[in-house]
């Protein structure tokens, strides 16, 4: 029965509910619901609430209503997982609000102090960035026809991109040699510096009209966000982008030299270049500040998850007190999107393996009181 509610690992977290059920109705019953926990839960999250390993949240001092719907998810199947969703069919309503008002009630956890890890990677980031800075400018501006922008691109496409050359995917040998000895670790702090880099605003280039393009430049927006600025991680950002590397990129395309599904197939070279001139000159942002303290960062997750206590009005869980490693696996899930929450993926798309870990430090060593 290990299995009963560590699969509460897929909702816990969730940071809206599809539907709310008040723990209300008859008198919650605190010694019924321990013998559930006896019975079904303690080989994973014990008869205090702590989670046994890595996978396996916390539930000590939670709100009662944040596990009272994770339970109704299950119930109601609107959350999957075959063993949980048996388990929760023959539960009463009254066993739902027992075994939640349960852990709810169990006192606070002790925390295990872990190490807070150096909070900025920005000048580790800054420093490896130095590399590109002679072919594709300073802090990733590019001024030389031809030569793409890195400042304010999604971090995650510059993570893949750079990947790509490190393992000669790109066919650039000069490139290839350049970044030779740098590890996945750097790779991801000068991506992240980069993409924390506010691309400077362009006059319009002597070739292509930046009006004509506007509308041409409709399909692409589909993809590449309003005015060129992107908010999916693999997909990068083409305002303030250097006008003869798009002109080059985009005519790459439409001549097969590039491959990608539905990229401009039928574009004249004026057209390409009205487009050219549209994105060149609209004002980018950066798409991630890895110079950000992590208290800074901790205040947004607090906005719904509560303020230092671990307080909320919301149903939604705290985090203080909570597992770390658990934290950080819930964290990188949101991230890649393999967990159900746009708000939460569109949120840490940006983060780096380091911030999660030291958000998830920082939450893991303030207790929940």
């Amino acid at each position: 029965m290990r299995v009963f509610l560590s699969g509460i690992v897929l909702v816990l977290f969730l940071v809206a509910c599809a539907e709310e059920h008040e723990p209300s109705g008859p008198i919650i019953d605190l010694d019924a619901g321990k013998v559930i926990a006896e019975t079904s839960c303690a080989g994973c999250h014990g008869l205090d609430g702590r989670g046994e390993s890595s996978e396996i949240p916390n539930l000590a001092a939670q709100p009662a209503e944040c596990l009272v719907e994770s339970l109704y998810a299950y119930k109601e199947g609107r959350r999957h997982h075959a063993a949980l969703q048996d388990m929760t069919s023959t539960m009463s309503g009254a066993d739902i609000r027992n075994i939640a008002g349960y852990f709810s009630s169990l006192p606070p956890l002790e925390v295990i102090a872990g190490t807070q890890p150096d909070t900025s990677s920005y000048d580790e980031g800054a420093d490896i960035a130095t590399i590109c800075f002679e072919c594709h400018g300073e802090n990733g501006y590019s001024t030389t026809p031809g030569i793409p922008n890195l400042a304010g691109q999604q971090p995650a496409y510059l993570i893949v991109s750079t990947q790509e050359y490190v393992k000669g995917k790109r066919g650039h040998q000069e490139k290839e040699a350049m970044l030779q000895g740098i590890g996945q670790m750097d790779i991801e702090k000068m991506a992240m510096y980069f993409a924390s880099q506010r691309p400077a605003v362009r006059e319009a280039p002597a070739v292509g009209d930046p009006v004509n393009g506007e509308p041409l430049s409709a399909g692409c927006g589909e993809c590449h966000g309003a005015r060129g600025v992107s908010h999916d991680p693999l997909t990068p950002s083409l305002a303030g982008q250097e006008p003869v590397y798009l002109v080059t990129a985009i005519k790459a395309y439409r001549n097969n030299e590039r491959e990608h599904a539905d990229m401009v197939t039928e574009k004249t070279d004026q057209e390409i270049e009205d487009i050219a001139a549209y994105y060149a000159i609209q004002t980018g942002e950066a798409a991630g500040d890895s110079s950000v303290p992590i208290k800074e960062l901790t205040a947004k997750c607090d906005r719904c998850h509560g303020a230092a206590a671990g307080k909320t009005s919301m149903v939604v869980p705290a985090l203080n007190g909570q597992n770390r490693e658990y934290l950080v696996g819930v964290m990188k899930a949101y991230r890649g999107n393999d967990r159900g929450s746009s708000m939460m993926h569109k949120m840490s798309s940006n983060y780096s393996d380091e911030t999660i870990e030291a958000i998830a430090t920082y939450y893991a060593n303030h207790p929940l009181n």
